[in-house]
Parts: C-alpha cells; structure tokens; sequence
C-alpha cells in the first residue's frame, strides 16, 4: 500500500484546521473593557416570587478582575454571553444581557431563582457639569 504525499498532506492540513477551530471555539476570552463597571443587583425572583434584592455590588474592572464586597477573583467571557468568576463555586457561571445586565440563575432549596444585576450609569471621565 502506498500513500501519495499530496493526500497525506491535505490529511495534515485538514487536521491543523479542526484543531485550531476546536481552540477558538473553546478558549474563553478574558476580560473585556466594555463590561468594565459597577452592577448592582435590582431583582431577586425566588420560586417564580420577586423579592427586594439586598445582594452587594459587582465591580467588573478591566483588567480582568472582579470585586464583590471583600472578595475578589477574576473573570472571563466565554462563548461571548456567559460570564464566570473564578470563585465559581459561590456564585457560578452567569448570563449577560448585552453590557447592562447579569443575570444568575441557580437552585435555591430546590427552587428555580435569579439574581439580576443592572450596571449602574457612570459618567464618563472629563465630564463637567454645567
């Protein structure tokens, strides 16, 4: 049996191109500066039920790191629209509605519930008022 070196080296160039495919598709992206900002946390929905939200502040810095009262860790992007932190284990991967919400959904107790946090307006640097 003999293989010709041209089939032999489409084979190779076929498989360079799946696998850098497979890479992209699943490396995360890490931080981007657009999501950078202040979220605070505007609903609670437990069981279907809307509740107050009494959860602290997400500060999404661009550098790649995140701040949520005295814990602090990292973030990343992946697949473009889910958002997770590096202390997962607390909180989990979370949904992102464009640059202005984030949005966890978990059980609680058995119970479906969602966390939804809005970024908070902040005006931009230079701004004066007049």
């Amino acid at each position: 049996m003999r293989i010709c070196p041209k089939t032999l080296s489409k084979t190779y160039r076929a498989l360079f191109l799946v696998a850098a495919g497979f890479l992209i598709i699943a490396s995360p992206v890490h931080a981007e500066t657009y999501l950078s900002g202040t979220y605070d946390c505007v609903d609670i929905e437990i069981a279907g039920k809307t509740q107050p939200c009494t959860a602290p502040s997400i500060e999404l810095k661009s550098d790649g790191s995140y701040q949520i009262l005295s814990e602090r860790g990292t973030y990343q992007i992946v697949a473009g629209h889910w958002l997770v932190l590096s202390t997962s284990k607390n909180h989990g991967k979370a949904r992102l509605q464009g640059s202005k919400e984030i949005i966890f959904e978990f059980l609680s107790g058995g119970r479906k519930s969602k966390i939804t946090y809005r970024r908070k307006y902040q005006r931009p640097n230079g701004w004066v008022s007049g």
